[in-house]
């Protein structure tokens, strides 16, 4: 039940971090729609985006996120395609 609660967690946490994202993106969108709209010789404001960390980058042929394997239960079954990761043994440790 513990790896359930744990899940529901870190789901909940990823979505959070994705609506923060979006919100983001949406705002620099209406920015460059009013730069557009209106071209001025002004200067457009500088944004540093954060690149996400290596861990948070999901594999290109990765199904799921990275730490995904710690949550599979004792008696479930590693997906086919974590077994050819070559990151799987540092899926199945990750911690954040």
């Amino acid at each position: 039940m513990s790896n359930d609660n744990e899940f529901q967690r870190e789901v909940k946490k990823r979505v959070s971090d994705l609506e923060k994202i979006a919100k983001e993106i949406s705002e620099q969108i209406e920015l460059l729609k009013l730069s557009l709209a209106n071209p001025s010789p002004k200067k457009l404001e500088t944004v540093s985006a954060e690149a996400p960390s290596r861990d948070e980058v999901a594999l290109p042929n990765c199904l799921h996120y990275f730490g995904y394997l710690r949550f599979i239960p004792r008696n479930g079954s590693i997906p086919d395609e974590c077994l050819t990761c070559q990151k799987v043994i540092e899926c199945l440790k990750h911690t954040e």
